[in-house]
């Protein structure tokens, strides 16, 4: 068999470079594609944050993620609190650049109005921001939190974006009138998500974990009683069944304002807390995650700075292998002809 030849004719500097360029593949004949389908064979790389709050102390952590070799990657995914929502994203313009691609998670205070303050909570903003941004990019959530979840493909992983503090309805304000949820409507419209992706890799992030744990470097916890405490042990069940049926190989959540990662026994999901990004006075808890993946390998790689010389390190790794496809079926044995 002969090999393949590839040549990338257009260059990429930046998250957004390229797009709608062509790129040459060669196989013989020169055809022409469009840059992502080729850069989608490449090792996709992108940066996982979480509970900034819009504080100053994220552009500290955000200077961190930019020293790293290949700095923010692809895009960001900020797992939900990040109120107020356009500081965080004026933050990321001043780090990256007003074209970098942010996709933001609903937290418990996205949706909670500030007490005593006149600021509203923050989804007028996160929908209209759905409208500008991400409108046609990805796909949209049901009826009801269309705006705030959503999913979407980037190179080999296929990525599913919930809200859970959606009730379930369609009137207006619906997708911020629960206090914590999985409720019935999002866990079918996940599962039809899910099945109908056919990437190799799939990521599903909620702001609020199913097993809170405490913090795997300083041993310490918050938030204890999470979404497990609040639904229905059976509600529980079914979301991480629906996780483990349609082979998600993580569950990427936040609000403890911990790391950790931890694996159910008998279950092949991971959960990844991804802890917080604020710096301030609990800056020993600070943490972003790095995640490259390709068709063969997903690995998270989670930054800290745990020995105090404001230098953010790999403090954590997990790497984890495609299954080999199941070999087909053997051929039915032929009939004889004379039988």
């Amino acid at each position: 068999m002969s090999m393949v030849r590839r040549s990338l004719c257009a260059q990429s500097s930046g998250p957004a470079a390229g797009r709608g360029r062509i790129a040459c593949l060669a196989v013989g004949l020169w055809l022409c594609l469009p840059v992502a389908d080729i850069l989608a064979a490449e090792p996709l790389r992108f940066t996982i944050t979480a509970d900034n709050r819009g504080s100053r102390g994220f552009a500290t952590v955000l200077e961190q993620i930019a020293k790293v070799p290949g700095g923010a990657g692809a895009f960001m995914i900020s797992v939900g609190d990040i109120d107020p929502a356009p500081v965080t994203r004026s933050q990321l313009d001043t780090a990256f650049g007003e074209a970098f691609p942010w996709y933001p998670v609903v937290g418990n205070h996205d949706v909670r109005a500030k007490a005593g303050k006149t600021t509203p909570n923050e989804m007028p903003y996160l929908r209209a921001y759905f409208e500008k941004n991400l409108k046609g990019k990805v796909n949209p959530g049901p009826e009801g939190t269309r705006e705030t979840t959503y999913s979407f493909d980037a190179g080999d992983v296929h990525i599913a974006v919930i809200n859970q503090y959606w009730n379930g309805k369609t009137q207006p304000d619906s997708d911020a009138a629960a206090p914590s949820s999985l409720v019935r409507p999002l866990r079918r419209w996940l599962k039809a998500d899910l099945q109908g992706s056919r990437k190799p890799w799939k990521l599903v992030v909620g702001h609020e974990p199913i097993f809170p744990q405490p913090d795997q470097d300083w041993e310490s916890g918050r938030h204890g009683v999470g979404v497990l405490q609040i639904l229905s042990e059976a509600a529980c069940k079914d979301f991480w069944s629906i996780l483990q049926q349609e082979g998600v190989a993580a569950y990427i959540c936040a609000h403890t304002h911990r790391y950790s990662r931890y694996q159910p026994e008998g279950s092949k999901v991971w959960q990844i807390d991804s802890a917080m990004a604020r710096g301030g006075k609990d800056w020993k808890y600070d943490a972003f995650i790095v995640v490259t993946v390709d068709a063969k390998t997903l690995k998270f790689d989670t930054y800290r700075d745990l020995k105090e010389r404001g230098k953010f390190e790999v403090t954590d790794s997990l790497s984890l292998k495609a299954e080999p496809a199941a070999p087909p079926p053997p051929s039915p044995p032929a009939k004889d002809p004379t039988g």
